[in-house]
């Protein structure tokens, strides 16, 4: 029926001007007003029943209940107040976030993963296992080297006995070292063994000694017994007894066979031969 009603007289910009929003400072001592609990002129014009809760802006009430308690009134927190407990939470979330962060032992992980010690499926039980077996590996072979290799033994003995030793080049067929050299009483003792009888052995022993040739068939060749003589470059070789020992001296090394192989003449000239350094 708006055709029956008349035109309302006055100019536009009143009729806007009192529609118009009240002040800022208006407005916000509105919302930090204390108001008591039975006040409802100034609630929430929403129903309650809706079972949805408005979010706060700029500090505003959104529920009389959790603002206001029996008898008490409570104002409202200010902007400042809303802005330093969003820069406290933001300072927890990043305390969290630099607590948390691993990207640094990520990294290490994967470079170490290029390792395969470092392996996960290498881990616990296999490590030791795998461990285990290479000990056994090397301590093998060391006993192995140990026992076969007289240049290993006789080094090690030497250093013992403060002689250098020297590894005979030469050895009858059929025979091999017995077992690692040893140092005894300040001598290198090597010991070889026929591979047809066990019995048949020799033994070479070196020591340090100020002899001389003269000295040697005095203080080693026994009295009485029978003695060969030979040359063998420059050096006397001695050699004595019923079972054909040889005694002779050579850079101020003593050099020795006890022969128990029954060795002939020859045989022990070219093991002398091939312990001449």
């Amino acid at each position: 029926m708006r055709g029956g009603l008349k035109k309302p007289e006055g100019r536009i910009h009143d009729l806007a001007h009192g529609s118009a929003l009240p002040r800022i400072s208006t407005q916000l001592r509105a919302k930090t007003v204390r108001r008591h609990s039975r006040v409802e002129h100034f609630g929430n014009p929403h129903k309650s029943g809706g079972g949805q809760i408005a979010q706060a802006v700029s500090g505003e009430i959104i529920s009389r209940g959790a603002a206001v308690s029996a008898g008490n009134a409570v104002a409202a927190p200010l902007p400042s107040m809303i802005a330093s407990a969003s820069h406290q939470k933001l300072e927890r979330l990043l305390d969290e976030a630099l607590t948390k962060a691993d990207a640094h032992k990520q990294a290490l992980r994967y470079h170490a993963a290029r390792h395969f010690w470092q392996r996960r499926w290498f881990n616990g039980p296999v490590r030791w296992a795998v461990g285990g077996a290479v000990a056994l590996v090397i301590i093998g072979t060391f006993l192995y080297s140990w026992r076969s290799i007289p240049q290993l033994s006789m080094k090690i003995a030497g250093i013992r006995a403060h002689v250098t030793p020297v590894v005979p080049t030469y050895k009858p067929d059929g025979y091999k070292v017995a077992g690692p050299a040893k140092a005894i009483s300040g001598a290198v003792v090597v010991q070889y063994k026929s591979a047809a009888n066990q019995s048949k052995t020799y033994d070479i022993t070196e020591q340090p000694s100020a002899f001389t040739s003269s000295m040697v068939s005095q203080n080693v060749v026994p009295k009485g017994s029978p003695v060969q003589t030979s040359q063998v470059e420059g050096n006397t070789v001695y050699i004595y007894g019923n079972s054909n020992d040889a005694a002779w001296v050579n850079n101020g090394v003593l050099y020795t066979i006890k022969n128990r192989s029954s060795l002939g003449s020859d045989q022990l000239i070219q093991i002398v031969s091939g312990l001449n350094p």
